[in-house]
């Protein structure tokens, strides 16, 4: 199932990509008025429903007012995830592009939630510095509640998959050890422009590329993740009580600006009127303009 969050009357609803349209879920949750269905009028409150939850949403889904996808604002796939856990140096072509050094173990930092945009949104650079970068990555959601669960479980508590682009203030990133302030200036985490559930694809095997202004910059596959999903999940719920709704940024593959072999200063850092685009087959295209 593909869903997706779009902006209607002022507020966030609730869509089922369906081959007639979007579906409004939020709006035929409303009409209803069932006690049983109000849980699935937020992405948040669908995610955390569950198996169950997913079957009433595809259900609702087939009598559902439809909507043309291309008349559709979009929103972040979730708009308020209590937690935005983010992977450094997961790809090993991409550790060999920078520091060389491989991890031991996964190196987990975070983002906060007014990093969050959405797919065809702009996204205003900071006026403090000029280095900026892109990172495309395949985003997992959180299903339910996790807490110390091991390798073996872990898929259990995987809802699906997003795309996302982990944007980087390069010079604030290497400034200190704690990468936070690079990672986290304001729309610098866009996610979307749909969720699909781990039922539809295999998270382990996609093939995931970027493009900045048509260019193509990063092509690469899941499969090279060094630290998997399973593994990712399990590690970070040994100290974290994971929710629904909360995201895991995954790394991101070699290709990057900041490790390409030219001096610093003639790099291509993004600037504004940049369109950078990531792609992973089976969810589709992040776009994002630079401003």
């Amino acid at each position: 199932m593909k869903l997706m969050n779009f902006w209607q009357d002022g507020e966030v609803h609730v869509g089922v990509i369906t081959e007639q349209g979007v579906a409004d879920l939020t709006a035929a949750v409303k009409a209803c008025g069932c006690e049983d269905c109000k849980a699935l009028g937020t992405m948040e409150t669908l995610i955390a429903a569950g198996e169950e939850g997913k079957k009433k949403a595809e259900e609702i889904a087939k009598t559902a007012p439809k909507k043309k996808l291309e008349e559709l604002t979009y929103a972040p796939v979730v708009t308020k995830p209590e937690k935005i856990f983010c992977i450094g140096l997961n790809y090993l072509a991409h550790a060999m592009e920078g520091s060389g050094r491989l991890p031991v173990v996964p190196e987990v930092f975070s983002k906060f939630n007014t990093a969050l945009a959405a797919h065809n949104e702009e996204i205003p650079l900071p006026k403090a510095g000029s280095r900026f970068d892109y990172e495309a990555e395949m985003v997992i959601v959180i299903g339910k509640e996790a807490k110390c669960v091991s390798k073996e479980q872990a898929m259990d508590y995987v809802y699906g998959y997003t795309v996302g682009n982990d944007l980087t203030a390069r010079e604030q990133q290497g400034r200190v050890s704690q990468w936070l302030i690079g990672k986290s200036p304001d729309k610098f985490g866009p996610v979307g422009p749909c969720i699909v559930t781990k039922d539809a694809i295999d998270g382990g095997n996609m093939p995931i590329r970027l493009w900045c202004n048509g260019e193509l910059r990063q092509n690469s596959n899941t499969n090279d993740l060094i630290f998997d999903i399973p593994t990712l999940v399990s590690y970070i719920s040994q100290f974290v009580t994971m929710k629904p709704g909360d995201l895991i940024f995954t790394g991101t593959c070699a290709g990057v600006i900041s490790g390409m072999k030219l001096d610093p200063d003639k790099k291509p850092w993004l600037k504004p009127g940049d369109e950078v685009v990531v792609e992973i087959e089976g969810i589709g295209k992040l776009r994002n303009v630079l401003v």
